[in-house]
């Protein structure tokens, strides 16, 4: 808390603001007390005098504390309000403290007013820190994944890159022999051309690793679909899926990007090392919550021997992002269940 705080105090009878003035002076709290009376000085004071606490009474000559807090509300200001007033019912104050204020004080107990100021304001202080822990506490998490995406799709793209290489490599000899050899120039000419296409199809994979989808066009199932079909192209693993009732109106499309990357990691995950012959997708929605299973056949491992792993990491990190959960069911010789659930 400040040394010293201001306290805008909105209030139109002369004595009551003396009487709160002098309450809080007697008190531990230091404080510039500025008092005004109606509308346009209490807006002029939350900009200009930038208060730490609000103090309002119930009822002004055409102005209340309802709309006094709608105001304070809409400022976006993170500091105290408080209701300062005679008689209320029980009711009322209910609904004033779940429109947004922080705590209500009769005028007859006056004296409860420092420490229910100085409680509001460790109540803030406390929410602020929170805000901000959990912000930077995504800040972390979102570059982790950021960097450990990177660094794959990295050693993926070099990978691939060799490729294009070795490939473009071999056509241009092809060529450079059809130039020299005009006898042999058309079979020349041919497997030049075979491997032009190979460089085609090898730049097609960097695109499908690198480049997001286009969910705003395709829809997040099709975006799979589509990567699934793409995959089937090098493998024989059969791969069966079950969307059921998905409505991507009702899903952000950040979190539909995160559900895109989760299959791409585990399912790159299950063609490198699982072996399995099946693998089975399902995404289940419900009013309040989002279901991913994904599911394989092949020899399954230990967790406890790879929990470090880059793909395990970013799937964890991105489903905590999203605030959802996580289920690893697998062990040698068992195949493998992700089950990934998020809130709606």
């Amino acid at each position: 808390m400040k040394n010293s705080l201001k306290i805008l105090h909105l209030e139109d009878v002369g004595i009551d603001a003396e009487l709160t003035r002098r309450v809080i002076t007697k008190s531990k709290i230091e404080a510039e007390i500025r008092v005004v009376d109606n509308k346009e000085a209490y807006v002029e004071a939350m900009i200009k005098f930038a208060p730490d606490v609000i103090l309002s009474d119930h009822t002004l000559p055409s102005f209340s504390s309802k709309e006094a807090l709608h105001i304070f509300l809409q400022s976006g200001l993170k500091i105290p309000f408080i209701l300062v007033t005679a008689t209320i019912s029980e009711e009322y104050a209910v609904s004033v403290i779940k429109a947004g204020a922080d705590d209500y004080i009769l005028k007859d107990h006056l004296e409860r007013l420092p420490e229910a100021i100085l409680n509001a304001l460790d109540k803030i202080d406390k929410q602020i820190k929170l805000e901000k822990q959990k912000e930077l506490t995504i800040n972390e998490k979102t570059n982790a994944v950021l960097i450990a995406q990177e660094t794959e799709r990295s050693q993926m793209g070099n990978e691939l890159l060799e490729n294009i290489n070795q490939i473009l490599a071999a056509s241009n000899l092809y060529i450079d022999c059809a130039i020299s050899e005009e006898d042999k120039r058309l079979v020349f000419m041919q497997n030049s051309k075979k491997y032009i296409l190979m460089a085609i199809n090898e730049i097609k994979k960097i695109s499908q690793l690198i480049m997001p989808p286009t969910l705003n066009e395709r829809g997040l199932i099709e975006s799979i679909d589509n990567w699934i079909a793409f995959k089937r192209q090098d493998i024989e693993m059969n791969v069966r899926t079950n969307w059921g009732n998905f409505d991507d109106q009702l899903v952000s499309e950040k979190l539909q990007l995160t559900i895109y990357r989760i299959i791409q990691e585990q399912l790159n995950n299950t063609l490198k090392y699982s072996k399995a012959r099946n693998v089975y997708l399902s995404l289940v929605q419900t009013k309040n919550s989002l279901e991913l299973m994904v599911k394989d056949d092949g020899v399954g491992f230990d967790t406890s021997k790879i929990k470090n792993g880059v793909g395990l990491k970013n799937i964890h990190t991105r489903v905590e992002i999203h605030n959802g959960t996580i289920i690893l069911e697998t062990a040698p010789g068992k195949g493998c269940m992700l089950i990934v659930a998020f809130p709606l």
